[in-house]
């Protein structure tokens, strides 16, 4: 699928699905406004019928005037000014609430309807079977003190919502939808990121196969041919050879790396001078430094620099990260490699002054294939692999690899190895 075709699947489908997330939203929200206003409606009118209930329990024969208010959505208040006796009055609300099919606990309280003070509250939980208690029918009416009473419903937004499971279910329907959607998305860019990768890895091994197969095939044509002086045959032999290992070389970088993917990296562990295999690395180096006019220094303190290690894959793990640093320092390249002992372990920093590294970038440096754009530097090769199979090297040794880097003011690498 084509860039431009990702970002319209992309784009078209984020819309869809906001749109639906809308939608659903809306109707939902209608939904739970409707049996919300059907919840008062049925509580209101139940509420009436209680407070008209009490008046003729009563039969004192004066006119009393009965007002309902809703103070909030679960708190109910009715002004009756009228003796109220608890036990009928929650009898009472039962049977209202039987009728009207509301199984839900509320808290009851009776108030002075002089001074407003509570004078009875009392928390009614929700019964299986709604049977109504008649025994407080007996009961005397309370004396001729007025009162008013208020009723409060604590778990009103669980009623609300049982009433709404369609609903709640074809939400929770779409969020999967949606989910997968987003999770399809992600792992379609993540497949089309990988591709470009791959499609950068197959052009790099390509372009770096292609130099020394050219070279080695130029040179044996020479001598096929006869077309050279006999003394100068030997330096045709060195082309082959040099560009032979340096295919070697490369084949064996792509394999290792394979290997460590797979998690085959098998360690070879032994005792290993890290300032001798430091200085090794930096003589097999300083010569290419040297014809760029650029210094090697090398500042090793660590007093312990004996190490548990496999030797070959370290080398090779502390090489690539030391041809990094030369081919990313432009003409004339300035490197610096110290090691100190802290922590229980043995610290290597490789320190350049070389193009840098962006912030943005700095994240993907050890990530497999991934090599970093060097904008104008066309002439800097590789498969973008050196860097990952450092990480699983220096990891697989328990160790920490980290990097410090400014753009156009040279990166910093520390290794750290546990002395063990």
């Amino acid at each position: 699928m084509g860039r431009k075709n990702l970002r319209f699947v992309v784009l078209f489908g984020s819309i869809v699905m906001m749109g639906l997330l809308m939608v659903q939203g809306f109707w939902l929200k209608r939904a739970f406004n409707m049996e919300d206003r059907h919840f008062n409606h049925s509580i209101q009118v139940a509420l009436k019928s209680i407070a008209d209930s009490i008046i003729e329990k009563n039969q004192t024969g004066e006119p009393v005037s009965t007002q309902i208010r809703q103070f909030s959505s679960k708190f109910f208040f009715v002004e009756l000014n009228a003796p109220i006796n608890p036990n009928v009055l929650d009898s009472l609300i039962k049977k209202e609430l039987a009728i009207r099919q509301i199984r839900t606990t509320y808290e009851l309280g009776i108030y002075d309807a002089e001074d407003d003070t509570l004078v009875y509250g009392e928390y009614i939980p929700a019964t299986v079977q709604w049977q109504i208690d008649h025994t407080g029918e007996a009961n005397p009416i309370s004396g001729g003190g007025r009162s008013n009473f208020a009723i409060y419903f604590p778990d009103k937004f669980s009623v609300l919502t049982g009433e709404l499971k369609i609903w709640i279910f074809s939400s929770m329907v779409l969020l999967l939808m949606v989910a997968f959607f987003v999770y399809a998305i992600i792992t379609l860019l993540k497949e089309r990121r990988l591709a470009e990768i791959k499609e950068d890895f197959i052009n790099n091994m390509t372009h770096e196969f292609k130099t020394p197969i050219s070279n080695i095939e130029l040179a044996s044509e020479a001598l096929k041919n006869n077309r050279i002086e006999h003394d100068k045959q030997q330096d045709y032999f060195e082309i082959i050879h040099r560009e032979n290992l340096r295919l070697k070389h490369q084949v064996e970088r792509v394999l290792e790396m394979e290997a460590t993917s797979r998690n085959e990296l098998i360690l070879d562990l032994k005792i290993v001078n890290i300032h001798e295999l430091i200085r090794k690395l930096s003589e097999s180096l300083d010569l290419r430094i040297r014809e760029k006019t650029g210094k090697l220094n090398t500042d090793l303190k660590a007093s312990t620099p004996e190490i548990l290690a496999d030797e070959f894959h370290l080398a090779n793990s502390v090489y690539n990260v030391l041809d990094n640093a030369e081919k990313y320092s432009g003409e004339h390249p300035e490197i610096h490699i110290s090691t100190r002992n802290e922590r229980n372990g043995l610290l290597i920093t490789i320190r350049d002054a070389g193009i840098g590294i962006k912030d943005e970038f700095q994240k993907h440096v050890f990530d497999k294939f991934f090599r970093v754009p060097t904008g104008n530097v066309h002439n800097i090769k590789g498969f973008g692999l050196g860097l990952s199979y450092v990480k699983t090297v220096i990891e697989a040794h328990k160790g920490t690899i980290n990097l410090q880097s400014k753009l156009n003011c040279g990166s910093k690498f520390e290794i750290f190895l546990p002395l063990r």
